[in-house]
């Protein structure tokens, strides 16, 4: 080797290849400590840090384009400080400056003396009271093309090199990989944190939408039907819900679901009887890629989608006997195969189930599985048809086109007497879906603030509003029974009227004798004073008159 090269040269041979492997050994540094880190910032930070370490200059920058602005700006800055603070500020046109030449020309930039060059952007300085005197720039080089610049500044000790550049060039096409990676992560949490709120929001709305609060009714029959289903839901039960069709048995389900362990879960819908019976197999159980001759592809069945949730099964009824079989086999097992396949899978599913059949009468005439039907009844809840609960007709009225008023832009007030009167004596065969389809339609007919006979269908004008009678000499009417039914329920009104003036009379009397005194007015007529408070709050009876007149005597 001494033959070959003099000392010197030989000398300096070995400084150069050292000097090259320990920048190749800073880059392969750079390279892993790029890797470490996903977020953007940190790894924006590091990517400064380590190019003023490398270069030995006394600041570095990186430079991103705002696409929409059309401009270059500091995403971050290495060091905290008034400088750091006037830069995040700065936005610059693509046009101007050393960073802006070299991100439209996709060209390394290295500028001994920025003085003597007229690209070099002065207002930068200015603002931060920096002096720049020489500049080392790279483009930043991505999928989509150049989306920034990466440069040093300020050489400590002597002058930028060719060699600083091309290290500078390899570094920002690894710099350039590291950023993009970390600005999709930053993406995706971004959607992600956005999705998770978005989804809660949802959950805060579905569950106030579809809340045992919003069944709408004050009729003891539908009271005691949402305490039973209060109780069921906080179990994992499977639960029968009996009703005749529009009577809200979707809904109930629903409200269920909301108020279960599993509410965070999907609430999964379908109606067995809407479905065809060589379609409906493979909407519950999902079918496989060639499973029959429309599979073109895999297909997650309503189990599937429902597991760790809530299924309903409506019009469960008319599922066929061979899908009945297969349905217990789920229910016992928790097991199920997809059509055109002897794969188990597992599913994790709560059933609520609905019908409007007698299905005691389907299992007797071998139409309904009785094994199942065992199954499904474990908890049974029954609907009343509107006709059995028309103390709700009118909150359901005011309730409909309080919904209608917004969605039609409307102001309408209320219903006027006749058309009250028919609809509170309608008997309602699709119950509360078509009282809101007469709601809906009336208010879009509608001209004025309350909805009149004129704007219902046909079948409801001909109805003749209720005749009215007077009784002896009470002020109100009575409405005059049209049928056998209706007069059982006007005699037991007037039975309860009759009781509910005698007790009137008889508080009065015992309450004026003792001057509004309960405890005495109790103990003199033997009764529980508990009891008689009941009474007195029942009737919104005020005391005090009587009270202030036993003070005078």
């Amino acid at each position: 080797m001494k033959d070959l090269f003099p000392d010197d040269d030989l000398l300096s041979i070995n400084q150069d290849l050292e000097r090259k492997i320990a920048r190749l050994s800073a880059l392969y540094d750079i390279t892993k400590a790029l890797n470490s880190t996903i977020d953007r910032d940190d790894l924006l930070k590091l990517i400064l840090g380590k190019t003023k370490e490398l270069l030995d200059v006394e600041g570095a920058s990186i430079i991103f384009w705002d696409k929409k602005k059309d401009k270059l700006y500091f995403p971050i800055v290495a060091e905290e400080g008034q400088i750091a603070s006037m830069l995040k500020q700065i936005y610059f046109p693509t046009n101007s400056g050393i960073a802006g030449w070299v991100f439209r020309e996709g060209r390394p930039a290295l500028i001994h003396d920025v003085d003597k060059d007229e690209r070099f952007y002065k207002k930068i300085d200015k603002s931060t009271d920096f002096k720049t005197r020489s500049i080392l720039c790279v483009p930043l080089r991505g999928k989509k093309g150049i989306f920034g610049v990466l440069e040093a500044v300020n050489k400590k000790s002597g002058r930028f090199t060719q060699d600083d550049q091309h290290l500078l060039t390899a570094m920002a096409d690894n710099v350039a990989i590291s950023i993009e990676k970390a600005t999709l992560y930053d993406e995706l949490q971004k959607a992600e944190a956005f999705l998770r709120r978005e989804n809660a929001e949802l959950k805060k709305s579905v569950k106030q939408e579809y809340g045992f609060e919003n069944i709408i009714g004050r009729c003891d029959k539908i009271t005691n039907l949402i305490k039973k289903a209060e109780q069921v839901a906080l179990t994992d039960a499977a639960v029968l819900i009996y009703g005749k069709t529009g009577t809200g048995k979707e809904l109930l389900a629903q409200a269920i679901h909301n108020s279960s362990p599993r509410q965070s879960n999907k609430f999964v819908a379908i109606n067995c009887g809407a479905i065809p019976e060589n379609l409906l197999e493979s909407e519950l159980f999902g079918h496989e890629k060639g499973a029959f001759t429309s599979a073109t592809s895999r297909r997650i069945g309503r189990f599937e989608e429902a597991d760790g949730g809530t299924l309903f099964l409506d019009e469960i009824g008319d599922m066929p006997l061979n899908l009945q079989v297969k349905l217990l086999r789920v229910l016992q097992d928790g097991i199920m195969h997809r059509l055109g396949s002897n794969l188990d899978i597992s599913v994790d599913v709560r059933l609520i189930s609905a019908t409007h059949q007698d299905l005691t009468k389907l299992v007797d005439e071998g139409k309904f599985r009785q094994d199942l039907f065992y199954r499904l009844k474990v908890f049974e809840l029954e609907i009343p048809p509107l006709c059995e609960r028309r103390e709700d007709i009118q909150l359901l009225i005011e309730y409909f086109i309080e919904i209608y008023n917004k969605k039609l832009g409307k102001q309408i007030k209320g219903v006027n007497g006749d058309a009250r009167d028919i609809l509170y004596n309608y008997d309602y065969p699709g119950n509360i879906r078509e009282l809101e389809h007469i709601i809906e339609r009336a208010m879009i007919l509608c001209r004025g603030s309350e909805i009149s006979v004129d704007v219902f269908p046909k079948e409801l004008r001909d109805l003749k509003p209720a005749v009215k009678v007077q009784i002896d000499d009470e002020k109100s009417l009575l409405t005059v029974p049209k049928n056998n039914k209706e007069l059982k329920a006007a005699k037991a009104a007037a039975r309860k009227k009759a009781e509910e003036k005698i007790e009137r009379i008889f508080l009065n009397d015992l309450l004026s004798r003792n001057n509004g005194n309960v405890s005495e007015a109790a103990r003199q007529a033997n009764m529980n004073r508990s009891w008689l408070a009941q009474m007195v709050s029942k009737y919104k009876l005020d005391l005090s008159p009587l009270r202030k007149l036993g003070s005078r005597s």
